[in-house]
């Protein structure tokens, strides 16, 4: 390899049939060759992101190496050459679910197992980081901005916020070229925004705010905007993600109610909680997440985002709303 990357002309040979399957458990999957294009390598490839972060980039003319697997070797050979034919990573297997049953037991072990793989490159590819807009402060008000503060007590809040600032921190700390984009929740991904609706219980779903704006975007639009990332220098830059029709909460639980759950929503103001979670407030992470201060107001304050930074920096716009983005993903 020369002394500078090259950001153009470079082509990849296949590793595949082009059908993008595997050719074992874990590690790479495929590549496809694009003209005029990038090299990128993408962790977490098997999963629903990662393979729309992958049809993307091809269509977009780049070459793609598709790494599977949050505990994929990143020493193996062939994981260490993709590495060094690389110009960028965009890297989400840094799995932020702990719950999942297919996330690591460590969830920053990819992220730290890659970084580590990095620096030992004699010229490190450029990262893309899929973080998460639960990295601000639960005291945010208003309209949340990348200039909104970070957590500053990252112990007080849930295993989500608490593992994305430290991949934010880890990141940092690293000396690599990076870009993160820390995007919100995939309208109508499972369950996974119920958190800031409030609690289900069976059929139900105890509705504990009305007002703001939900953190969502559509697959297809966090996609692009991870491959439009990987086009751009690596500043250090942080982005958020979301979509353009961000629903109020009472619009997201009628959608919702369509696919069948919850069956019934009973309102209940958390303004109403604070006390009993101050009180239990020394449990600290012993007590229910929702009944931890920090949390609650994390989750339901309601909030306001605005996305004009990533406009900016990248010319990426989301481009479908919310009711096709929920449509397409349940």
């Amino acid at each position: 390899m020369s002394g500078e990357r090259k950001r153009h002309g470079r082509q990849t040979g296949t590793t595949d049939d082009g059908s993008g399957r595997s050719h074992g458990i874990c590690g790479i999957l495929g590549a496809g060759a694009g003209l005029m294009g990038l090299t990128l390598l993408i962790t977490g490839a098997e999963r629903p992101l990662g393979r729309a972060v992958v049809a993307t980039a091809r269509e977009r003319g780049h070459a793609v190496r598709a790494l599977s697997c949050g505990e994929a070797d990143l020493a193996a050979e062939d994981a260490v050459a993709a590495l060094a034919e690389a110009d960028c990573v965009i890297h989400l297997a840094g799995d932020l679910a702990p719950d999942r049953d297919d996330a690591p037991r460590d969830p920053l072990d990819a992220t730290r197992r890659l970084v580590a793989a990095l620096q030992a490159q004699p010229l490190p590819p450029r990262l893309v980081l899929q973080g998460s807009v639960a990295v601000y402060t639960a005291d945010a008000t208003g309209i949340v901005t990348e200039a909104t503060p970070l957590e500053p007590r990252p112990a007080r809040r849930d295993e989500h916020a608490r593992l994305a600032l430290a991949q934010e921190a880890l990141l940092r700390e690293s000396g690599i070229r990076h870009t993160i984009l820390r995007c919100g929740s995939i309208a109508g991904a499972g369950r996974g925004l119920v958190a800031h609706l409030g609690l289900g219980i069976g059929g139900t779903l105890l509705l504990m705010e009305r007002g703001g704006e939900l953190p969502v975007v559509s697959l297809a639009d966090c996609a692009r905007a991870l491959a439009m990332a990987a086009e751009m220098p690596g500043e250090g830059r942080a982005l958020n993600i979301l979509g353009a029709d961000r629903p109020t909460r009472t619009r997201y639980v009628a959608r919702m109610r369509g696919t069948g759950w919850p069956r019934h929503v009973l309102p209940f103001n958390w303004r109403l909680v604070m006390p009993l979670a101050w009180l239990l407030a020394p449990l600290g992470p012993r007590s229910p997440s929702l009944l931890r201060p920090a949390v609650l107001r994390a989750r339901m304050r309601p909030l306001r985002y605005d996305i004009a930074a990533v406009k900016a920096a990248l010319g990426w716009v989301p481009e479908e709303d919310f009711d096709t983005a929920f449509d397409q993903s349940v």
